[in-house]
């Protein structure tokens, strides 16, 4: 009861806009995020234990794996950027994940499904987040031959979505688009990478509270 009114008061603090208390059940979460420079040095870390894993699969789905090890969370959220398929803008709350480099059509298989895992290609449902280890600028050549409309593309979003779902652990993931997936997608990364980390945390507010694994707003 005292961390759920802890949790209240920082959000107010924070953003002082109306909070339905009501609404936030406070959970056993982390955060993960790619980079240190996608949240601009803030204060995420009075939300919950944030781990940062480093670009890629690979790095994601190792790390995730480590911190579940350490934190034993009932709760996984990721953050980060995304590239966006058409003009979007904004953060978003992925619905459904692909990954979408890979690729084994010469096994018979659609791109985007692991050969021999007995799996299909999931149904479009709200945003479709395209996961692979490329920064994508240009979209006929690297998303040619994906069977299903994507949204957004990162590089870590589908490896985290698996290990938490082998774990039976709770997975949200909140993509904030800072280019479009273009020749000029670089440098717009770059620049607006940061930029939707306040947008995030006010999210994080409204929606989740403070995770009971932070000690931090305990001890002060």
């Amino acid at each position: 009861m005292k961390l759920r009114c802890l949790s209240i008061l920082l959000c107010l603090l924070f953003f002082p806009a109306k909070i339905n208390a009501k609404k936030i059940v406070l959970k056993n979460y982390i955060i993960v995020v790619a980079l240190e420079s996608e949240t601009s040095c803030s204060d995420l870390n009075k939300f919950a234990p944030v781990v940062y894993t480093g670009m890629g699969k690979v790095n994601a789905a190792i790390k995730l794996y480590d911190a579940i090890l350490l934190y034993h969370p009932d709760l996984v959220i990721n953050y980060g950027t995304a590239g966006a398929i058409n003009n979007s803008n904004g953060l978003f709350h992925i619905d459904t994940f692909i990954q979408r480099d890979m690729d084994a059509r010469a096994l018979g298989v659609p791109r985007g499904v692991t050969p021999f895992s007995n799996q299909e290609l999931p149904l479009a449902k709200g945003i479709v987040l395209g996961t692979g280890d490329s920064f994508v600028t240009n979209q006929k050549k690297q998303l040619e031959g994906l069977d299903i409309q994507l949204n957004l593309v990162d590089m870590e979003g589908f490896a985290l979505m698996k290990v938490c779902k082998h774990h039976g652990i709770e997975f949200q993931c909140y993509k904030f688009v800072t280019d479009v997936s273009d020749s000029a997608a670089s440098s717009k990364w770059k620049k607006s990478i940061s930029s939707g980390i306040e947008v995030f945390k006010k999210m994080l507010c409204e929606k989740y509270g403070i995770s009971k694994l932070t000690k931090l707003i305990v001890q002060r």
